[in-house]
């Protein structure tokens, strides 16, 4: 009887066992982030690099879980732009490898506030890296309009979670060299004064546009 009993509990360990195995090799891998998760705020970044990309940059975390990285080059002109879809739960990249991986070699949080869209009325001129400029307005109506016949579009402006940005979207482009910048993000950014804000997009080959007050 008791060689019976011992025969059972082994055989309801060994079960267990199986059973606990196919529990681990059900489980699906953890899928790993292409950049680094801080806390709400804005963070001054740095990153590893091989020398081929820039080295830092900033990062913006909402309260809603929206998320920018934006990676500047030698001339402080955006070269990597990433940004977290809450409602998609994806990164977007205006990079074509969309393996990339960031790794912070430092990073320290920032002092930031809410922008005001009132802040953003008035007269510019956006600049282009390529040394081309687009005269443009922004109106109380958070409106953006170019005044610039061979380089028309018109953007909405709203706000949105990240300090010290707000979001554009073109509702009207009849402007070729921006046809990659259809959406995006308004950044106000201290360290580029005298430029008031640029605008960034996520997509590839989009510009990094700043603006500077007329």
């Amino acid at each position: 009887m008791q060689r019976c009993l011992w025969i059972l509990l082994l055989g309801l360990a060994l079960s267990a066992c199986h059973d606990d195995n196919n529990d681990r090799k059900e489980q699906p891998a953890e899928k790993s982030e292409p950049v680094p998760a801080l806390a709400v705020g804005t963070y001054s970044v740095s990153i590893e690099t091989d020398q081929e990309l820039p080295t830092v940059g900033k990062y913006y975390s909402g309260t809603d879980g929206t998320k920018l990285v934006v990676l500047n080059d030698e001339q402080d002109r955006a070269q990597i732009v990433m940004h977290y879809d809450v409602a998609t739960k994806t990164w977007h990249s205006n990079q074509s490898d969309k393996n990339l991986k960031l790794e912070f070699a430092h990073y320290e949080k920032i002092a930031d506030q809410k922008l005001s869209l009132n802040e953003l009325v008035g007269s510019y001129t956006l600049s282009l890296a390529d040394g081309s400029s687009i005269p443009v307005e922004v109106k109380a109506q958070r409106q953006m309009i170019s005044l610039d016949q061979n380089c028309s579009f018109t953007a909405k402006i709203s706000e949105n979670s990240l300090a010290n940005t707000a979001s554009y979207q073109f509702t009207d482009n009849k402007c070729a060299a921006l046809k990659n910048n259809e959406k995006g993000y308004v950044v106000v950014d201290q360290d580029l004064e005298p430029a008031a804000f640029r605008l960034l997009s996520d997509t590839v080959d989009s510009k990094d546009l700043w603006a500077f007050p007329s």
